[in-house]
C-alpha cells in the first residue's frame, strides 16, 4: 500500500479537510475504486492531505 501525498501543508485543519473531500468525491465522479483519505498533522501544526487506492 503506497501514499500519495498532497504537495501543500495546510495552516488549518478545515482546509484540509475541504481539499481532501474533493480528492474522495473527484474519484467518486471519475468511476475511481473508492480511495481511502487522511488528514495527518505534522510536527510543526500544519496539515497533510494523503491517500491510496485498494489495487
Amino acid at each position: 500500500m503506497s501514499w500519495i501525498y498532497q504537495p501543500h501543508l495546510f495552516r488549518s485543519k478545515s482546509v484540509a479537510t475541504f481539499v481532501a473531500n474533493q480528492v474522495r468525491d473527484d474519484s467518486i465522479l471519475f468511476g475511481a475504486p473508492s480511495c481511502t483519505v487522511q488528514v495527518l498533522r505534522t510536527r510543526r501544526g500544519r496539515f497533510v492531505v494523503r491517500y491510496h487506492f485498494p489495487h
